[in-house]
């Protein structure tokens, strides 16, 4: 854990010696779109347990409802760092906006689409959320993208459910508790505080494993994950790797 602290102040205070900011403010505002999930505990503890302060950087945190208003914050200037999911700079490259990654400290994306507990009995999978109203930490987020990716991917229009802003943590499981909102994409300790109440909770997707990362990204009929691989062959060089990682059906 000392080491993934590491990886987060060591970037920052490079970037903010490069970028002219050391003249320009005397602090860094990092935004991080929902403080709460276990997905963004690294840059939390680093400044609760003063790693930023170590590295001689005076970081203040400013937690928002979701991931896109955390991008929204970076790029109209209020903040200086995004603390969020990757295909958000996917997304902006794709439009020819730019970002710069510098520390990955999530290994699996810890999504979760669930189905509130009052609507068990009407919704038994992803099809069946055409015309449902879907929680999301916020439009635009990667929560978001996630059910449009489902739903997609299960033959629907990505239109076709409604997504609502219902944020995460305590927001969201209210949320779904009070059947506000059909179902949802959730993060853990959210998920897990739901099921600790609805033992019988429906779980239509989840990307908090190895496995299930691949089951659901995982392009049909196109490429296969070996379960297997024979990692000394697989450093010779990328493109036996890569062999070695893919394969035709």
């Amino acid at each position: 854990m000392r080491t993934i602290f590491g990886r987060l102040a060591a970037p920052l205070l490079a970037l903010f010696l490069m970028s002219g900011l050391a003249a320009a403010q005397s602090k860094i505002t990092i935004a991080v779109g929902g403080g709460a999930c276990l997905c963004y505990l690294p840059t939390v503890l680093a400044k609760q347990l003063g790693e930023f302060d170590k590295a001689g950087l005076a970081v203040e945190l400013v937690d928002l409802k979701g991931g896109s208003d955390a991008l929204k914050a970076v790029l109209g200037g209020s903040a200086d760092v995004v603390s969020g999911y990757f295909d958000h700079c996917v997304n902006l490259a794709a439009k020819k906006q730019e970002l710069t990654a510098f520390v990955v400290y999530d290994r699996y994306p810890g999504l979760v689409l669930v189905v509130s507990p009052s609507h068990n009995g009407e919704i038994k999978s992803i099809k069946d959320l055409a015309g449902k109203k879907v929680g999301v930490s916020a439009p635009g987020s990667s929560t978001d993208f996630f059910v449009k990716y489902l739903l997609k991917k299960n033959g629907l229009d990505p239109t076709s459910a409604s997504v609502i802003g219902v944020g995460l943590g305590a927001t969201a499981v209210a949320a779904m508790e009070q059947g506000q909102i059909d179902a949802a994409v959730m993060l853990d300790p959210s998920v897990t505080v739901l099921q600790g109440s609805h033992p019988d909770l429906r779980i239509l997707s989840d990307t908090r494993t190895q496995k299930d990362t691949l089951d659901v990204f995982r392009l049909p009929g196109f490429t296969r994950i070996r379960r297997r691989i024979s990692w000394r062959k697989c450093r010779r060089n990328w493109s036996a790797r890569t062999r070695s990682f893919i394969s035709r059906r």
